[in-house]
């Protein structure tokens, strides 16, 4: 073969080539740092087990025991026994069982609510950041006006006029979404409404300063399209942000639907959230206190492990840390 047959190498894809195995050096490093966070590895392991056993619960009556939304009058406010692990409400219904069923509902929100924020914020961040001026202000303008809108007084707002319209993707109990009913459909809209600002402002302000970076400008020198720069440079430096950020924001998730089912706008009843549970539990606090217990200690306990995972994984993917 001609010498001037043979494929002539491109500076730039050695240059592509040197940096992707040098992302997966630095995430290989974030996530042995990681896994010396003793504390965050706990969290992690706690949730994985709360996650695994609430799933299990929804598809086997055998993890459930109990339908949780069937009441026993015969069985009112017992104690936890070997017949009911946690007890039983006012109505007789198993406490373990309407805990496990409560628990799913804010997993499903958490994760379901930072699913639309990360692809709304995501979105409107990198737009900010890749377009002109004018559609920057534009879309901060926007960002800065849904972040004014007081939170639970605008997820409320919008929960109650979602609800309100006869649309068969968000009615209740819409059997076209199995395990999603139209209360928690709309619930992880309402909520996303107010909680992808930060995501938006984050990525905005990353991408603002990566693309600053001589990296780019050499990415940029050597031909590289807009949306090779954004794919291979800027985007992957960007996701550690994200990630953290959206550990941060399932327990904010968790915690604002626990309000909403605490002043009686979760799930309709027999059904069960953890703020429905803590709610009723209030009720009967001097007479059944083991009723408000289980569910206080279960919101606790994931606020507590998504914030410590969050603190891991922000330590592990900051490179200030990295020694």
């Amino acid at each position: 073969m001609a010498a001037t047959d043979q494929p002539i190498a491109q500076p730039f894809d050695f240059l592509s080539e040197q940096l992707h195995t040098k992302q997966r050096g630095l995430w290989a490093q974030a996530w042995q740092r990681l896994l010396r966070n003793r504390l965050a590895v706990a969290a992690g392991v706690i949730l994985i087990v709360i996650a695994a056993v609430s799933f299990a619960a929804d598809v086997s009556r055998t993890v459930q025991r109990y339908d949780p939304t069937v009441p026993d009058f015969q069985a009112t406010e017992q104690n936890p026994s070997w017949d009911h692990w946690l007890g039983t409400d006012t109505l007789g219904r198993d406490l373990w069982s309407r805990l496990l069923q409560g628990t799913l509902f804010s997993l499903k929100i958490g994760i379901g609510t930072q699913v639309i924020v990360l692809l709304i914020g995501v979105t409107i961040g990198m737009a900010a950041a890749l377009a002109g001026r004018v559609s920057d202000t534009v879309l901060m303008w926007i960002t800065d006006l849904a972040y004014a809108f007081p939170d639970l007084l605008a997820i409320i707002l919008l929960r109650q006029v979602l609800l309100g319209r006869d649309w068969p993707i968000i009615g209740e109990g819409d059997p076209q979404i199995p395990g999603f009913n139209g209360v928690l459909l709309v619930t992880i809209i309402a909520i996303s409404f107010v909680s992808w600002t930060t995501v938006a402002r984050l990525v905005r302000g990353q991408m603002l300063s990566i693309k600053e970076q001589d990296y780019v400008t050499a990415a940029r020198a050597m031909g590289a399209s807009p949306w090779r720069v954004v794919r291979v440079h800027m985007l992957p430096n960007t996701l550690s942000a994200v990630i953290v950020s959206a550990t941060f924001g399932i327990p904010l998730a968790i915690f604002a639907e626990a309000t909403l089912g605490f002043i009686g706008l979760g799930v309709p009843p027999p059904n069960a959230s953890l703020g429905s549970l803590i709610g009723a539990g209030l009720d009967s606090i001097q007479v059944h206190p083991v009723q408000l217990i289980w569910p206080t200690v279960m919101v606790a306990t994931l606020m507590l492990c998504f914030t410590f995972l969050g603190d891991g994984l922000r330590d592990a993917l900051d490179p200030r840390t990295r020694r």
